[in-house]
């Protein structure tokens, strides 16, 4: 890897004429990470008929297998991200992801698919930070939360892809090939990466350089840093609880709807995925891109303040989802859990970056990745299944619903710590950029 840090110090708003195409590529990366990560939630149960495994062990395959390292290698690649080429981290990250995903439909038992599934967690931990990096270095402030939403929107296309066609092969081919078929195109999208994208200046849209001394600090000393500032804190709290709850919903919602309507993946992929594109367009876009980026340049508290409504609305859908009569009354409700749970991502993304230095970005996204993805990843899909196997004796069928009700109370919790970051921030200005000394 080459730094870059001898490039020419940019200009104070230098033009970037390729902007779009670099967030197009990265949106395609996105929804590859997002394709290989999710594809495994609407293949469940088969794996579980061929495999014979508990509830617990599927959530284990849903969530630690993948989260642990996902989460814990995100810090140490983002610092390389730092200092080094963003581009070929991403395009070797995409690459072994790729490859693990492939992999994944040759396992022949639960030991060799849970491992597969943690190299797909080690490849998706370098795309992330690098993407948010390059992302805040081609988009000014008021642009980036809309900049990160249609970066987010890319994930919203992969649960389609994962949740349809994933269902559709699987029902048809086999859950095999629905891996095989998901891993081969992000190989071709690496080398295009590789081959097109381009790199650029950092700090160049904000007008500064990348300090170095800062950005030569080990991960300790930039952890400290970025934990200094109280608002970062409670954002990264905010994330990490109602990812909780979002992947705990996304990962056993198929299996609801087996178990307490008799609606199999195949059937069931197609109304889950519009449900979530629509949400991804309505939340991640418009509600946390464009609408936040409208707000805050009001006032900057609109960022985690949007994000505290978007919990709310996920709780109280996720309490309809429980409890829900009929499989129309529960598309209804799950409508409002994928809108509130995609609202965050936008603003907490552009917020992230905002709070942190300049060569602090891809750090700061990989920190608060890895705060939220070991708790709410990792966590997630694990305790709903536990939860669900606890309750069986008693509930039957009816255990999984039952275990749902745990999602709005941390919904509520994850407002609060939005709302606690929104109370930190300045009340009016340009910038919530806060003092990283403190």
């Amino acid at each position: 890897m080459n730094s870059i840090e001898t490039e020419k110090p940019p200009r104070a708003m230098p033009l970037i004429g390729n902007r779009w195409y670099t967030l197009m590529l990265l949106a395609l990366v996105y929804l590859m990470s997002s394709l290989d990560r999710f594809l495994l939630g609407i293949v469940l149960p088969y794996i579980k008929a061929e495999m014979v495994l508990s509830d617990t062990l599927l959530g284990l395959l849903s969530g630690a297998a993948f989260a642990i390292f996902y989460a814990t290698l995100g810090l140490p690649i983002a610092r390389l991200a730092d200092r080094y080429s963003r581009k070929l981290i991403i395009t070797v990250s995409l690459a072994i992801f790729s490859v693990m995903t492939v992999l994944c439909g040759f396992a022949s038992s639960f030991a060799m698919l849970f491992a597969a599934r943690i190299g797909v967690g080690i490849g998706e931990a370098g795309t992330g930070p690098a993407s948010f990096s390059i992302i805040s270095d081609r988009f000014e402030q008021e642009r980036r939360s809309t900049a990160m939403g249609i970066l987010s929107l890319g994930g919203n296309f992969g649960l389609l892809l994962g949740f349809v066609a994933g269902g559709y092969i699987a029902a048809h081919w086999g859950w095999r090939s629905a891996f095989l078929l998901a891993g081969l195109p992000g190989m071709l999208l690496a080398l295009l990466i590789h081959f097109t994208m381009k790199e650029p200046r950092r700090g160049a849209v904000d007008g500064q350089a990348a300090a170095k001394p800062v950005q030569q600090a080990s991960i300790p000393q930039a952890i400290r840093i970025l934990m200094a500032v109280p608002s970062y804190r409670h954002l990264v709290s905010g994330m990490a609880l109602l990812l909780f709850g979002a992947t705990g919903m996304l990962a056993w919602i198929p299996s609801l709807v087996d178990r307490s309507f008799g609606l199999s993946p195949d059937k069931s992929g197609l109304p889950i995925a519009l449900i979530i594109i629509s949400a991804g367009i309505t939340g991640t876009l418009l509600i946390g891109g464009m609408l936040a980026d409208r707000l805050s340049k009001r006032d900057p508290r609109w960022l985690p303040g949007i994000a505290a409504i978007g919990a709310l609305v996920m709780s109280a859908g996720a309490i309809g989802v429980a409890l829900a009569p009929t499989i129309g009354w529960l598309w209804v409700v799950f409508s409002l859990v994928a809108v509130g749970s995609t609202t965050y991502v936008a603003p907490s993304l552009a917020l992230s970056q905002s709070l942190s230095p300049v060569e602090l970005r891809a750090t700061s996204g990989a920190l608060a990745l890895m705060i939220a993805n070991l708790f709410g990843l990792g966590l997630g899909a694990p305790v709903i299944g536990m939860l669900s196997d606890f309750l069986e004796p008693e509930l039957g069928k009816g255990s999984l619903a039952a275990s749902m009700l745990l999602i709005p109370i941390l919904g509520v919790w994850a407002a609060f710590h939005f709302a606690r970051c929104a109370a930190f921030l300045p009340h009016s200005g340009p910038s919530p950029k806060e003092t990283l000394t403190a």
